[in-house]
């Protein structure tokens, strides 16, 4: 899922980490030619300094000259890009060493062995990635399936116009209003559904990750009921082509010559979540190492208070509906019969005498630094609940579904601003929802940092009720 959501609008960051392998690439080429020169992988002091400034070039030429937003595979593009942009590489470089009169400093046959060996690499290099994008896109790993949802002509026009060799997005099925009920054979064996259909078996058969909506004059008077449908999930909801009668100001987007309006799109995706999510993975593993001691040490207090088990695991919900197993460590009383979706509170009999310094510290949540490692949760973001609980508040708040559009998270928005602890009193998860949402719609690295910090104080300070 991690590479879905990351290459969920473009193959910006998989294009970042292209360019990042040519420019070790280019690095790995200077030793080589250097070695062959002068028989040592250990560059020269200006050897080293004149691989720095031609990385520099690389790079800045890197950033100027590409405005493609995905990757496209094959030779051709291979010449048009990179083995232009390194050609251009060298000879700004060749133009500056004669322009500062260093051309004695270095060695050419250095330089065209550099110049060799670069090309060469560059060439290997980009039939590896072809083979990793293939790879990916045959694994289904980020590749978007997509439930396409307008009039006959306009849905055999999208479909003709995203060919795999164009976009990753591949329509899993359709819903052509105009047809009604019945089923048109002319959809490329794509197949197709009516408005009577549950939407949410569709969607959870197909593996849907967005809809999108075509705006015709067939279909107008359906737009509006349809997002609030829509809404009412978590999957991403984009509408294609719209008319003048909606006005738009944010979220425009374009794909193979097609306008979109994001409806309702998440914000994790791309480098900005790329980021997120090494940055999860490296917190998390450090958090372990650090806390190990503590964790063990109320182990231990659980294990002769109350013996096994010291680790708690339920299903709650996670990104897009899904469910999976959150860890932690106990703190209410191994007991019969016992209602797990029963929200623990403050002065409960059922927790245990370490349980309430555990719960008060939130020590409870260590575990789910694992989590965060597996992929199931993020550092930061909405806290997941109860698959019950989740059922509940669907049909008890409007768009309640919105929540889970990113991974939950260890700590939150809702969290650092006083929702914590249990949901009883009349308008908590309403008002935790409404921060939920804050968090998704306004989404940026540095907003997880100040939850962080945030997080800190809350923890040692705020006492939950």
């Amino acid at each position: 899922m991690l590479f879905e959501k990351i290459f969920q609008r473009d193959d910006k960051s998989f294009l970042l980490l292209y360019y990042l392998f040519l420019s070790a690439v280019l690095y790995l080429s200077s030793v080589l030619a250097y070695f062959i020169r002068n028989k040592t992988l250990e560059l020269s002091e200006i050897y080293f300094k004149g691989t720095i400034y031609i990385l520099l070039i690389f790079l800045i030429l890197s950033f100027f000259n590409f405005k493609e937003n995905r990757y496209i595979k094959g030779t051709v593009q291979w010449l048009r890009l990179e083995f232009l942009l390194l050609i251009q590489t060298f000879v700004i470089v060749i133009l500056l060493t004669v322009m500062l009169k260093t051309t004695d400093d270095y060695s050419r046959i250095w330089l065209f062995t550099y110049m060799g060996i670069s090309l060469t690499l560059f060439l290997l290099s980009k039939v590896l990635f072809d083979l990793i994008y293939s790879k990916l896109i045959s694994s289904n790993a980020i590749q978007r399936n997509i439930l396409l949802i307008g009039d006959t002509e306009g849905c055999q026009n999208i479909i003709q116009k995203f060919p795999k060799k164009i976009s990753n997005s591949v329509i899993k099925c359709l819903i052509a209003i105009d047809q009604l009920d019945k089923k048109d054979l002319n959809f490329y064996g794509i197949p197709s559904f009516s408005l009577k259909e549950n939407f949410g078996q569709i969607l959870n058969h197909h593996a849907i990750g967005q809809v999108w909506i075509i705006s015709s004059s067939k279909t107008q008077s359906y737009i509006e009921s349809l997002i609030d449908k829509f809404l009412n999930f978590s999957v991403d909801c984009r509408l294609i082509q719209p008319e003048s009668k909606f006005k738009f100001i944010e979220g425009l987007d374009s794909e193979a010559g097609f306008d979109f309006y994001n409806i309702s799109f998440s914000p994790f995706f791309g480098t900005s979540f790329l980021i997120k999510s090494i940055f999860d993975k490296i917190f998390s593993l450090l958090a372990l190492i650090l806390m190990s001691p503590i964790i063990l040490i109320f182990s231990i207090l659980i294990l002769i208070e109350d013996g096994f088990p010291i680790f708690f695991s339920q299903k709650r919900t996670g990104w897009d509906g899904s469910s999976f197993d959150i860890l932690k460590l106990r703190s209410i009383k191994n007991m019969k019969n016992n209602n797990e979706t029963l929200q623990v509170k403050a002065g409960d009999s059922r927790l245990l005498k370490v349980g309430k310094i555990i719960r008060r510290l939130s020590i409870d949540e260590l575990p789910q630094f694992i989590n965060v490692l597996k992929g199931d949760m993020a550092i930061v973001g909405p806290r997941p609940h109860m698959i019950d609980h989740t059922k509940y508040y669907s049909n008890d708040i409007k768009n309640f579904m919105q929540r889970h559009k990113c991974l939950p998270g260890i700590t939150g928005w809702a969290q650092v601003n006083g929702s914590r602890g249990p949901t009883d009193s009349e308008g908590a998860m309403n008002k935790r929802f409404q921060h939920d949402l804050y968090y998704i719609k306004n989404w940026n690295l540095m907003l997880d940092v100040y939850i962080l910090i945030r997080t800190i104080f809350v923890v040692l300070f705020q006492r939950v009720d």
